[in-house]
């Protein structure tokens, strides 16, 4: 696309009434055709309505007047009428599939991030095979927004870093129920299925942040990047509204020096620091409570070393009177979780092989052992201090 052309699309004053300017190379064209469409639309209906208008007011039925026969048959009329539309659709679809192709193939060197989507939260996995280690809550305006829990955004939501001028590619699965990734701000979305792949790629930009959609979550100003507001268009079920996260723009330096650090986070902290991260990163918070309350799953707090009381349907249970046993039940319920069913509740958490590895299953067991108030010095001992 010409610079004229990307000059036009930017600047039109109907487009900003519709449309925020875009922060991706996929913009111009996405809110070229979106016009376009918009334009048929008012056009159709002008040359529609008014004349229907004109006609029900000229040839009504007046009293005293018979009726005039209706034709039933006008060959160029209903040629016309076929031909026309078909030749404007046909054109939009090879133009929305021009637009579709851009969003599948990447332009040169791509940053690839897998994308996982389950009820209800977002995570993600980057090469170097770390996730979000970043959460934000979408309303900050809150003191205290770890208790003051009733405004807008009820849970954490994760932040994903690109790459700014850098082609990305996200990979995307579902664990469960079908969601669609939707960034507003880079014109794309992209449905994700279960037991199958999709994906997307654009090119991150950042925008005049006076003029563009940017959307600054966080409170600092002055922190490199700017966020973006990532949604499931899709609805999965009750926290449909809350399935939210955050697309950060990095300048690529900063990008590579945060995944870095995200990568390397549980090897630097407690177990129960560990545990608290898993918690507030992968999506626990969104079915468990810490605060004895129930949740779509059982509260954690408290509930290491009690009994646990399974359906009908679930095998032999493990030792739950030592640590051993507890670990394994934790363990098991995080790879395997439809193998024991908590009496009570439905079977339905995803799971989380292949997701966590050995260091975050402990880190869970000692998270809840601390919770319970059961923690040992092994737990809260950080690894540069371990003797």
């Amino acid at each position: 696309m010409s610079n004229l052309q990307m000059t036009l699309a930017t600047s039109d004053w109907l487009t900003r009434v519709w449309l925020r300017p875009g922060n991706s190379d996929l913009s111009p064209a996405t809110d070229w055709l979106f016009m376009f469409i918009m334009w048929v639309c008012i056009i159709s209906f002008v040359a529609l309505m008014l004349p229907m208008g004109y006609w029900a007011l000229r040839w009504r039925r007046k009293p005293g007047v018979p009726p005039i026969r209706t034709p039933n048959h006008n060959t160029a009329l209903e040629v016309t009428w076929v031909v026309g539309p078909l030749i404007v659709v046909t054109f939009i679809f090879f133009w929305g599939f021009h637009g579709y192709m851009n969003s599948q193939i990447p332009q040169g060197n791509v940053e690839e991030i897998n994308i996982n989507g389950k009820k209800w939260v977002w995570s993600v996995m980057y090469a170097n095979g770390a996730g979000s280690g970043e959460t934000v809550y979408l309303d900050d305006s809150r003191p205290n927004p770890e208790i003051d829990r009733g405004l807008r955004g009820n849970n954490p939501v994760p932040i994903i870093v690109v790459p700014e001028g850098v082609s990305v590619k996200f990979l995307l699965t579902s664990s469960d129920v079908m969601h669609s990734f939707y960034i507003p701000d880079m014109r794309t979305k992209m449905d994700l299925f279960p037991n199958r792949t999709t994906s997307l790629t654009f090119i991150p930009q950042n925008s005049d942040p006076a003029k563009s959609g940017a959307s600054m979550i966080a409170k600092d100003k002055a922190k490199p990047g700017r966020d973006h507001y990532i949604f499931c268009a899709e609805y999965c079920g009750d926290n449909h509204s809350e399935m939210a996260g955050i697309l950060r723009v990095l300048p690529p330096d900063l990008y590579k020096k945060q995944i870095e650090e995200w990568g390397n986070v549980t090897e630097t902290i407690s177990l129960v620091e560990v545990g608290q991260f898993v918690y507030q990163k992968r999506g626990c918070a969104q079915c468990h409570s810490i605060d004895g309350k129930d949740g779509t799953g059982p509260s954690w707090k408290g509930y290491y070393g009690k009994p646990v009381q399974f359906d009908s349907a679930s095998g032999p249970t493990w030792d739950l009177t030592t640590d051993e046993g507890w670990e394994n039940y934790i363990r098991e319920a995080i790879y395997l979780p439809g193998v024991k069913v908590h009496k009570g509740y439905a079977n339905q958490m995803p799971s989380y092989a292949g997701q966590l590895n050995e260091r975050a299953v402990k880190g869970v067991a000692a998270y809840m052992r601390q919770l319970a108030g059961r923690a040992t010095d092994e737990d809260i001992v950080e690894p540069t201090k371990k003797k």
